[in-house]
């Protein structure tokens, strides 16, 4: 509201009767009113009756009045009467007396218990009271009502917040707090919550059990997982805590998140308090539908579980057999590692993909898997053949002392999407891989299954040692793969050169012959010997396919000339029936033009065996060569009238020696297959719609200009 102009002034004000006096003109004919003040200021503003007055003069007026002010036990009295006259607001701990009317601002440093102040600042400048407005506003803002802290300071309600703490020190004294406020207490959290409380609030928790022995409190219960391998330090915290009167139960699965929760507040985070450490983040709460939503989970888990001194009466007997399912990522590898820790002679652990060996590097399994190496516990890892790894495993092989790793080539039988760790051949851990393509272990895992069961280790033992077994007959079968392959390069080359040489030979003698019988020897001595080389080059292909040793001569080249090559060769193969027609169309010029960035000879040589195999199975008829450009690729198709594609080697057409001919290995389209891929593009074939031969298609990318 905007101040008359030429009434700006400030005064300082002493004694009783003159600082009422500004008090009194303060309120007169005010239309709001805002003060803030101390504990002691409701005291002055209920207990001086001129004052009072002037509090009844603005309710009967119908003045905005609002009044912040710490409310304690000893000013509650005042402040409810207050509450009849403004609208009250509590600020924990605020100092400083002001107030700001439409048009003026008092202030004072002294307060005295339900006595006029001593003295006051009183002023009318605009930019003061504006400015104290502002201020006022403020705190308003952070100021919380009245009544929810009334009810906290007769009732013992905390007022409804919820707020996310990320100092550890803070979040151990809200802790505390909760625990020495309550009537009752109720905690779930993995052993390592047990292991926290001991180290950072032992004498808290036994001032509350003391309570709860003398009847003066409803005791503590706390939901844990007690596992069978679990480190004795925790197990005689447990037993500490059991002494000192806290129940404690078992239950095998633990929620994601540990919480306490007690009749006014929850706290609750999703750390594993590895070892014991502070929380790093917590979120608390005091709102009523979360403190009930936590109980009755807490209800729900404390129903399932076993006593504690049970669990542990079983532990220490060893004769229990237990089966845990494990829902938490982050609890299993917790167990992960505790696992690998604990192990006494062996470990075996088998590892169903690559990223499954990259993510257990991340989490620091294979550092576990050392320190129990350097032990003398033997370590046997089983993972699947993947050559980009190879060069990793072997590194490891050399680092780690103590490590056997194998690879092991997995089918459909043997395939398992599923991790699995063995424990002296005692316990075992079978983790799920929900997820692949995941990069963090958190992420990968589903759930997993912990067990000591006798029957089902002895069993994943067996295919341990039978997939460990069968990795080394993989590598003697690699060996013998390598040296097989090798002999068919050498042998391949070794069968070339004669068969050159009877190849030039005999074409020498045909000239120098004159007998038409002798020449058709020679003939024959000629087309079996450029068969012979064409195996051999089949072979040599193959070889190197399968060695992976194939590379390509690539030039630009255009498709309409390496057509008609193969077109001109194909020729001279259909004279020998004089019923069958080679012909080539494209579906329009721009399609007989394409350019390709291709190996000349191997694009040919796929031609040809496609040709050359319908050639093969058409007595009479046409086979056409027919090309395409469709969108980045050319489609080379060669369509002939014949007998078409036996059903039973469909399925097989495109691997080595499928063929139902009594001529040729079968090698051809197995060749053209790797050489369309290589080039980046794909072959198929299909049986002609009208029953009448077969469609050989392939694709090869196109140049741009």
């Amino acid at each position: 509201m905007d101040l008359p102009l030429g009434a700006e002034k400030t005064d300082v004000l002493y004694g009783a009767e003159n600082t009422t006096r500004a008090v009194i003109t303060f309120f007169k004919n005010a239309r709001t009113v805002s003060a803030c003040a101390d504990s002691i200021s409701p005291s002055v503003a209920m207990g001086v009756d001129s004052i009072k007055k002037c509090y009844e003069d603005l309710k009967s007026r119908n003045a905005k009045v609002r009044w912040i002010t710490d409310i304690t036990k000893d000013n509650l009295r005042y402040c409810r009467a207050l509450m009849h006259y403004a609208e009250v607001r509590h600020l924990d701990g605020v100092k400083g007396n002001f107030g700001v009317s439409d048009n003026a601002y008092i202030a004072t440093s002294t307060v005295i218990h339900a006595q006029p102040v001593p003295e006051l600042i009183y002023s009318t400048a605009r930019s003061v009271v504006e400015q104290n407005r502002y201020v006022f506003d403020t705190l308003w803002n952070k100021a919380i009502p009245a009544d929810d802290r009334i009810n906290e300071i007769e009732l013992g309600m905390l007022r409804p917040e919820t707020v996310a703490v990320k100092d550890p020190m803070e979040i151990l004294h809200r802790t505390m707090n909760m625990v020495s406020q309550s009537k009752e207490y109720s905690v779930c959290s993995n052993s390592n919550g047990l292991l926290y409380a001991h180290n950072y609030s032992l004498q808290a928790f036994k001032t509350i059990l003391q309570l709860h022995a003398s009847g003066k409190h409803k005791g503590i219960r706390w939901i844990t997982n007690i596992e069978n391998s679990q480190d004795e330090k925790l197990l005689q915290i447990i037993r500490t805590f059991i002494n000192l009167g806290m129940q404690i139960r078992h239950i095998s699965t633990i929620p994601l998140m540990s919480f306490g929760v007690s009749d006014k507040e929850i706290g609750l985070t999703v750390e594993s308090l590895q070892g014991g450490a502070l929380n790093a983040s917590a979120i608390f709460s005091s709102e009523r539908a979360f403190i009930a939503q936590f109980a009755t989970i807490f209800e729900e888990l404390w129903n399932r579980g076993v006593d504690a001194e049970v669990r542990m009466k079983e532990i220490e007997s060893e004769s229990g057999m237990f089966i845990d399912v494990i829902q938490s990522p982050l609890e299993i590898q917790d167990r992960y590692h505790k696992l690998a820790l604990s192990a006494k002679q062996q470990i075996l652990l088998f590892l169903p993909t690559t990223t499954a060996y990259k993510r257990e590097e991340k989490i620091g399994i294979f550092q576990s898997l050392q320190e129990a190496a350097k032990r003398g516990v033997e370590i046997r890892i089983l993972l699947p053949v993947r050559e980009e790894i190879d060069e990793q495993i072997q590194e490891k092989i050399r680092t780690m002392q103590g490590f056997e790793i194998r690879k092991v080539k997995t089918t459909g039988r043997t395939e398992t999407r599923s991790k699995i760790l063995i424990m002296d051949r005692k316990q075992y851990l079978m983790v799920e891989l929900k997820d692949d393509s995941k990069e963090t272990f958190v992420e990968a895992v589903g759930s997993a299954i912990y067990s000591n069961s006798k029957s089902t280790v002895l069993s994943y033992v067996t295919m341990f040692d039978s997939l460990w077994a069968q990795s080394e007959l993989y590598e003697k079968l690699n060996v013998h793969d390598r040296m097989q392959r090798e002999f068919i390069n050498i042998a391949a080359h070794e069968l070339r050169t004669p068969a050159q040489s009877i190849l030039g030979y005999s074409e020498l003698l045909q000239n120098e012959l004159d007998t038409a019988e002798a020449v058709d020897m020679l003939k024959a001595l000629s087309r079996n010997a450029y068969r012979l080389q064409g195996l051999i080059n089949d072979v040599l292909d193959v070889a190197r396919i399968e060695g992976k040793t194939l590379t390509l001569q690539k030039t630009d080249l255009r498709v309409n000339e390496i057509i008609e090559e193969a077109i001109s060769d194909a020729e001279n193969q259909a004279k020998a029936s004089g019923k069958v027609k080679v012909i080539y169309r494209a579906n329009n010029a721009a399609d007989s033009d394409v350019k390709i960035n291709a190996d000349k000879d191997r694009v040919l040589q796929v031609l040809s065996n496609i040709i050359s195999n319908a050639l093969k199975f058409t007595e009479e008829g046409t086979i056409e060569l027919i090309t395409e450009r469709q969108d980045q690729y050319v489609v080379i198709k060669v369509k002939d009238s014949g007998s078409g594609i036996d059903p039973a080697i469909f399925p097989k057409l495109f691997e080595k020696f499928a063929s139902k001919s009594n001529k040729g290995t079968g090698l051809g389209l197995f060749i053209s297959r790797n050489i369309v891929e290589e080039h980046g593009g794909r072959i198929w074939a299909e049986n002609n719609a009208d029953g009448k031969g077969a469609t050989f298609t392939f694709t090869l990318p196109t140049k741009n200009d």
